[in-house]
């Protein structure tokens, strides 16, 4: 396999397409001046065979390799090499049918790289393995030697060598196998003493724990049985003794209800019998009252009398009220004017101080003018007296100034002077230092090459990163968010528990399937919304149990619940189809307002609102009262005859127009309304919560991806922004670093001096052009005076005009500034006297409320005189009655019966009370039956065995209630137990021995197999052995042959160093005539070269290539060693393809084909000669070797 034409298009220099064609199947040069691109076409094979390092190509990119780096219109680079594949002992595997192979690499600027192989588009791990397959691999390139790489074989160690003699005979790859397994091994090593550690520290302790778990569920279960056991026979017999009872109730209740019947037509025969005796009674006082009318009359006449001067003391009082609520609202109002004016003096105050900051820079400023005005005067003084000014504004003489402008001038002089032999000296520093530095240091470029790779894989994960869309921290902030909110909800719901709030929700079940839960619209309570809180004491008194009320749709919905819905508790539904509300007429309201102010009375449904859809209950619950602002109001308008309607005062008593009055001290705690409304808040904040929750839970989940690609983006980037760091610290500490910043500091330093000699100058020119000036001025003496003083003059008058203006504006803003403190000091007043008339407010609510004191004592009294005039006209009334026996007999007849009524009726209530207690009892006897039904579903199947001899119900063989207390010691066991007992143990068991048992296989199996690749690997060691003595034998004679060739009379041998295995190393040994000489500096340049050659090719002659490359391999050598080099390359090389780049004729001359590189226009171009005489010879060499 050779190559037989190479095609390059836009590679390099060579910009337009150029097909290198004739390639010899032995040897070929390639020759041309310097820059005309002979060594490219090397780099053009080296490129299509896939090289990575692109320092051997001489390039930092593969935009480099492209012409011009594409700036000239040519955007790709693509080259084809064409190879003879006939010969079949070297063809690449899977190739062997192709009579020819065409191998092309392109690159597009900016794109990406493409393979093709026969024109087809391929990997490049294809391309790589094709030429690997024939031992070409270019990124370890034996098949290609420049001429560093002679001087690095010229340096290696014994170690070194052998190294490759190792890589000659195949087995650095066998080493580096070895060596990975070795570590592989190694890993796998800890790896098993992890698994031994964690089957010593976790399986085995959990195995154990499992098994102890599987003997406590078995007595569990053994625990379980006898509790199923004692459990029918106790529930069985309390089962009986239910049914008893429940029996025995029934019969009660019948005895009861007889003796109600017996007694209820004993109080029907009573009432006949008193209203009969009422008539007669009521007849009786007529005759009475109508011959003792005359005195009850007067009595009664003189009672309303004193009724309407208790009304008009009362109303007085009550004026008096209204004054001492309206002087206390005037309080009140003035204290709120107080707190405004003291909060517009605080403003006004801080006003005051940034004020008089701003002032004080005014005032600064006036002084810095008058001190302005003062150095003019001064000045023109001076003038005035014949002196003059100099640049600080100091008095001084024409000649004084003369004298320190020509010093000044002098000290310029001697400035440039020195600058100028240290820039001189900078500039001859730098130019040494540039000089030194013309040689790049290749480590530098190295490490400077690896910076701008890094820099631009950071650049790309930049925009990686960016194109995440992701906001760093993001994650981590809605984290936080979500665990905020967690505790908020946790919270939340542990404020509602604390409250209690399950109570105002109604827990039932589904009555029906499909049942629609929106028919139930809640507790009373729950509906309501209190407008003002200082109402909700007296709404919870007017609906009262109401409010515990659960509201339906319809009364169907209501039976279903209450029938089917399991209640836990007693519930008063009320339907909305059914229940009828009643609220207060307006006209009664309006009515109402009127007469006791609208501020004092208002109707409770005024109170709340609610949904509409709930009218008629609310109506129902809130609709019937008044809410009023104490007992008195609630006096008049309950009573009043247009009104006559329940009232109840902020303070929840009640007053109804029956006479009831109810109240007394005021229920502590919140009113239950502002307890319900505080639970709707909070459950209200719940659900606000759980809905950021649930959607701070989603963004999450969306992110989660994302944000973990950033991370590992970011940990990327991190890596590599270290690794730039590194770089730029080791350039950082190159000596050619160190000369560049040197260079740099020398630049700066030499711009200074430049700086420092123009600046120099220019005070110069300007001290020059003062010293004239001032010269001038002597010699003029008594024109500058006047100029002088003209100048001065006009400067006075600006400066005095100016200090003027700064004392004015000062003036100007100290007068806001007296105004600011002046309104400071009004505030202050007015809040004085604010406070003055607070107090005089203060001492009348005081009097007013003395005076009240004493309109409510003479409101006691004539209340105590109405009272006793209402008296008189009862005893009257009762000496009345009691001058009739007859009248007196009657009444104490009828009220004998209508006390034994009451008895019979008392006597009656407790039977009714006995019956509703027996059957609540009973009912609890059969809602506790029929719950043991549904508990235990055996019993309705096996209660005719209950109690039976000879079943399992006997009990004369277990004792019940023995059996129960058994029971209750079996179920706390059981209890304890069940905390503790794993009842997955008896599975959780047989999975974790069978995961065990598999473990311990798989670790046998590992065991097995180290014991196999270390035994293997001991063999190999000992073939490796045997191939490398092979090796080194062939390559030890081919290096003496080849050497020998290339400079006769010489021999030169691969031998140990004294004392040493050849398996530690190798060293050159090389005689002249049967001469060994002891070390290789021994030699000239040119014969180390040719020895280090000699080695290189010896080795590549072991294993040959089908192509072999090189580059000025004959640079250092003379000619007769260069003519040598030819002769030993037909000689030793038959059977491979040779391409040289050579510029002396020695070499070239024993090419078969000869290519010459040239520039035209910019670009390379390649003509072929054809060496026929060395064709013939080679042909004739090769016949007869056939021969």
């Amino acid at each position: 396999m050779y190559i037989k034409s190479i095609v390059i298009d836009g590679f390099k220099s060579y910009g337009r397409r150029t097909e290198v064609q004739g390639f010899d199947p032995e040897f070929n040069a390639i020759t041309g001046l310097n820059g005309t691109g002979k060594s490219n076409i090397l780099d053009s094979i080296c490129f299509v065979l896939g090289i990575s390092n692109l320092v051997h190509v001489r390039a930092t990119s593969l935009q480099d390799l492209v012409y011009k780096s594409g700036q000239a219109g040519i955007t790709k680079a693509t080259v084809t090499l064409i190879f003879d594949n006939s010969n079949p002992n070297q063809c690449p595997i899977g190739y062997e049918t192709c009579r020819e192979i065409s191998i092309t690499r392109q690159i597009v600027v900016g794109g990406k790289n493409k393979y093709l192989i026969n024109g087809k588009s391929v990997q490049n791990k294809r391309v790589q393995d094709l030429f690997c397959s024939v031992q070409l691999n270019v990124n370890n390139p034996n098949f290609l030697i420049m001429q560093g790489r002679i001087t690095k074989v010229l340096n290696m160690k014994p170690a070194e060598i052998l190294s490759m003699i190792e890589e000659a005979a195949g087995t650095s790859m066998y080493e580096a196998k070895r060596d990975s397994a070795l570590k592989l091994i190694e890993k796998k090593d800890a790896k098993l003493n992890e698994l031994y550690a964690v089957i010593r520290e976790e399986i085995e302790p959990k195995l154990e724990k499992l098994r102890k778990e599987r003997e406590h569920y078995i007595e569990f279960q053994k625990v379980c049985r006898d509790i199923e056991y004692l459990t029918r026979l106790y529930v069985s017999y309390r089962y009986l003794q239910l049914c008893k009872g429940v029996e025995e109730s029934e019969r009660t209740i019948a005895n009861l209800q007889s003796v109600i019947g017996e007694s209820e037509q004993k109080i029907e025969s009573n009432c006949a019998t008193a209203q009969t005796l009422e008539q007669e009674a009521k007849e009786l006082q007529e005759r009475i009252d109508t011959e003792g009318g005359g005195v009850l009359g007067e009595l009664e006449q003189q009672l309303a009398v004193e009724s309407k001067k208790e009304a008009t003391v009362a109303a007085e009082r009550n004026t008096m009220k209204d004054s001492i609520g309206q002087e206390q609202r005037k309080l009140k109002n003035l204290q709120k004017s107080i707190r405004d004016d003291e909060q517009a003096l605080a403003g006004k105050e801080v006003e005051m101080q940034r004020r008089g900051k701003s002032f004080q820079a005014l005032k600064d400023a006036c002084e810095a003018d008058e001190q302005a005005f003062a150095k003019a005067q001064k000045r023109f003084e001076a003038v005035s007296a014949g002196l003059s000014t100099n640049e600080d504004g100091e008095a001084a003489t024409l000649q004084d100034q003369l004298i320190a402008a020509k010093q000044k001038s002098a000290e310029a002089t001697t400035a440039i002077k020195q600058s100028e032999m240290e820039l001189k000296h900078s500039q001859q520093l730098l130019r040494d230092k540039q000089k030194n530095m013309n040689s790049s240091d290749a480590a530098y470029l190295e490490d400077k090459r690896k910076l701008t790779k890094v820099e631009g894989q950071i650049g790309q994960l930049e925009r990686e990163l960016q194109s995440t869309g992701y906001e760093e921290g993001s994650m981590e902030t809605l984290a936080g968010r979500r665990q905020a909110l967690q505790q908020e909800v946790r919270g939340l719901r542990s404020e509602l528990d604390r409250r209690n709030a399950h109570r105002w929700e109604l827990q039932y079940r589904d009555p029906e399937p499909g049942f629609d839960r929106r028919s139930v619209k809640g507790m009373v309570a729950k509906l309501v919304t209190v407008k003002d809180p200082k109402y909700a004491q007296a709404l919870g008194t007017v609906a009262g149990g109401s409010l515990y009320s659960v509201i339906t749709d319809t009364d169907t919905t209501s039976k279903k619940l209450l029938q089917k819905g399991q209640l836990q508790t007693r519930t008063t539904m009320i339907p909305l189809n059914k229940i009828s509300g009643r609220k207060i007429d307006p006209s009664v309201a309006r009515f109402a307002e009127e007469l006791v102010g609208k501020e004092n009375v208002t109707t409770a449904l005024s109170c709340i609102s609610y949904d509409p859809e709930v009218d008629q209950a609310m109506q129902f619950a809130f609709g019937h009262s008044f809410i009023v602002k104490n007992l008195e109001i609630a006096n008049k308008i309950t009573f009043h005859p247009r009104i006559k309607t329940r009232s109840v005062t902020l303070d929840g008593d009640v007053v109804d127009p029956g006479g009831t009055l109810s109240g007394g001290a005021r229920a502590k705690g919140n009113a239950v309304l502002l307890d319900v409304a505080e639970i709707n808040r909070i459950q209200a904040m719940l659900q606000e919560k759980e809905a950021e929750l649930r959607d701070i839970s989603a963004e999450v989940s969306k992110i989660e991806k994302t944000a973990h690609r950033f991370g590992q983006l970011k940990e990327q980037h991190d890596m590599l922004n270290y690794e730039l760091n590194n770089l730029k610290q080791r350039l950082a500490q190159t000596s050619f670093q160190q000369t560049k910043e040197e260079i740099e500091e020398l630049n700066k330093k030499i711009e200074t001096l430049q700086k420092t000699i123009v600046e120099a100058r220019e005070t110069q020119t300007q001290c020059s052009a003062k010293v004239k000036d001032l010269q001038a001025k002597i010699a003029d003496g008594k024109g500058h005076r006047e100029r002088e003083l003209k100048s001065a003059e006009e400067d006075l008058k600006r400066s005095k005009k100016k200090s003027e203006e700064s004392r004015k504006n000062w003036k100007k803003h100290e007068q806001d500034f007296e105004t600011l403190k002046l309104e400071i000091e009004e505030l202050q007043k007015g809040i004085v006297t604010a406070k003055e008339q607070a107090v005089k407010l203060e001492e009348q609510i005081t009097a007013l409320q003395q005076r009240l004191v004493e309109v409510s004592g003479t409101t006691d009294e004539m209340t105590a005189a109405v009272t006793a005039l209402k008296q008189q006209i009862k005893q009257h009334k009762e000496k009345m009655n009691s001058q009739s026996k007859e009248l007196k007999a009657k009444y104490h007849q009828r009220d004998k019966l209508l006390k034994q009524n009451d008895e019979l009726k008392l006597e009656i209530k407790k039977k009714e009370n006995e019956i509703t207690k027996v059957r609540n009892e009973n009912k609890d006897g059969y809602d506790r039956i029929s719950g043991m039904e549904q508990k235990y579903p055996w019993i309705p199947e096996d209660k005719e065995f209950f109690g039976v001899k000879n079943t399992r119900y006997d009990y004369n063989k277990e004792d019940p209630q023995e059996a129960g207390r058994k029971l209750k010691k079996l179920q706390d066991s059981k209890d304890k137990m069940s905390r503790n007992v794993n009842q997955k143990a008896m599975v959780l068991l047989e999975r974790e021995e069978e995961q065990y048992k598999e473990v311990m296989r798989r670790k046998k199996v590992v065991e097995d197999d180290k014991k196999k690749i270390q035994a293997i690997i001991t063999d190999l060691d000992e073939e490796k052995k045997k191939k490398l003595k092979v090796a080194w034998s062939e390559v030890d004679e081919n290096f003496g042959s080849i050497f020998s060739t290339l400079l006769p009379g010489t021999q030169a041998r691969l031998v140990p160093p004294d004392g040493v295995d050849f398996m530690k190393g190798l060293e050159v040994k090389v005689g002249f005539n049967g001469m060994w000489k002891e070390s290789l500096t021994e030699l000239s340049g040119g014969q180390r070269s040719l020895v280090a050659l000699s080695l290189i090719l010896a080795m590549l002659k072991y294993k040959p290539a089908p192509l072999y490359i090189l580059d000025e391999v004959d640079a250092a050598l003379d000619l007769s060693h260069t003519q040598n080099i030819g002769n030993m390359l037909k000689a030793h090389f038959t059977n491979s393809q040779f391409i040289i780049v050579s510029l002396k004729d020695g070499m070239f001359n024993n090419a078969n084909v000869l290519f010459r590189t040239k520039f035209i226009d910019g670009m390379s171009g390649v003509t072929r000669t054809v060496n026929v005489a060395n064709i013939k010879r080679a042909a004739a060499d090769a016949a007869s070797r056939g021969r």
